[in-house]
């Protein structure tokens, strides 16, 4: 009968390693209370990163319903047979951001990576948490700009530093550079005719400060719109800004302009564009009175898929739904999850033409992201930054 005092003997660690690494996190916790060896095995940087090399691809579906604001965690089975997107529960977490007293705080999902999660409020506080281990860190709290709700930059003394100018947060990110450093980043705009101008603000996890970015001047942007979180791929952050794509460098800390799929991001009224990451590549999906498009960019851009109005399924062939989240299907497909009048997610493929069935209900404010769940540990980071009277709770 095999017991953990016998591993030495029988199980060499490589294979112990090679095991355990393919295990879900749930199962790893557990096996942290088998013996002290493989506490200290499954701890350990290399078996971290080996583990999240192999972590399956999860889900992140986040929705805000007053009072509550809920993120759901679960593993993706896409079965084609059965026209079938299945997602099975791995977590629930009830987000609770209050500012006491007072009422609950507006909360919104800013992304995910390597297993770390970016949360920040309405007024511009910012958490990163693990919720395999159970950690989280509150960011140093921004000075300065206004949240999202805007203000006049004349009533905070010139928050933009744009004199006479509106100022507010536009959108966030989070991304980790070449070099390993947990960046979250804040696009602060400012408009003073006849110019846009964001303010880009970097806080870099186990530093205790925002530090701020020369400005970058804009055109053809509409100073009423807020922009989706970035999406981050390969040390890089992107956003569509005046129907042009921006790529924010993590490694470099520049914003750029950055090229275009030709044609794809014109002006029409109808047209729908989101910025995602196919093949671990960023990709455009568009949609005009023509049909969808797939674009992605290797080292240029190309069309990866065509389907003209005439094909598009009948569910799509309205202007009751908007775009979610772009995602990698099995044996090389590409998945669209949409929201459908408001209320229902579905998901299309792109491939097949198919709509599969998500059995999953969401509004206006949903928020949906990838994720894979890791052991990496917030403790490695030594934040000592404090966001005062601001009690944080994430009960899972």
């Amino acid at each position: 009968m095999f017991t953990p005092s016998m591993e030495d003997d029988v199980i060499p660690e490589n294979l112990i390693l090679e095991v355990l690494s393919r295990l879900p996190v749930k199962t790893i916790i557990r096996c942290k209370f088998v013996c002290k060896k493989w506490r200290d095995l499954v701890s350990d940087s290399y078996f971290v990163h080996l583990h999240l090399s192999r972590s399956p691809p999860c889900l992140m579906f986040h929705q805000y319903d007053f009072p509550s604001s809920i993120l759901e965690l679960a593993e993706v089975e896409y079965e084609v047979d059965y026209h079938r997107l299945t997602l099975h529960h791995v977590k629930t977490l009830n987000l609770h951001l209050s500012a006491d007293p007072g009422p609950r705080e507006w909360i919104s999902l800013v992304g995910s990576v390597n297993g770390l999660i970016c949360l920040r409020s309405v007024r511009d506080s910012t958490y990163v948490f693990n919720p395999v281990v159970e950690e989280y860190m509150i960011l140093p709290l921004l000075q300065g700009c206004a949240g999202s709700l805007g203000c006049w930059a004349s009533t905070l003394g010139g928050c933009g530093r744009i004199s006479g100018c509106c100022a507010r947060t536009l959108s966030y990110a989070f991304g980790v550079s070449k070099a390993g450093e947990y960046k979250v980043i804040r696009l602060c705009c400012g408009w003073a005719e006849p110019q846009f101008t964001v303010k880009i603000e970097v806080c870099t996890l186990g530093t205790d400060e925002w530090r701020s970015l020369r400005p970058t001047h804009i055109v053809n942007f509409k100073k009423e719109l807020e922009l989706e979180s970035g999406v981050f791929v390969n040390s890089h952050v992107y956003w569509i800004i005046g129907g042009q794509i921006y790529n924010f460098d993590l490694d470099t800390e520049t914003f750029e302009l950055t090229s275009s799929p030709p044609g794809a991001l014109g002006d029409d009224q109808e047209s729908m564009q989101m910025l995602g990451v196919l093949k671990g590549s960023l990709s455009l999906f568009s949609w005009t009175s023509s049909g969808f498009n797939v674009w992605v960019m290797k080292e240029s851009w190309y069309k990866a898929i065509t389907v003209i109005q005439e094909n598009v399924n009948p569910v799509l062939q309205s202007l009751e739904w908007k775009p979610v989240l772009l995602i990698d299907g099995s044996e090389g497909t590409s998945v669209l999850i949409f929201l459908q009048k408001g209320t229902t997610l579905l998901a299309y493929c792109l491939n097949t033409n198919k709509i599969l069935d998500l059995d999953l209900q969401g509004n206006f404010w949903t928020v949906m992201s990838s994720y894979h769940p890791s052991l990496v540990r917030l403790q490695n980071f030594e934040v000592r930054a404090k966001v005062g009277g601001q009690q944080v709770s994430f009960h899972i």
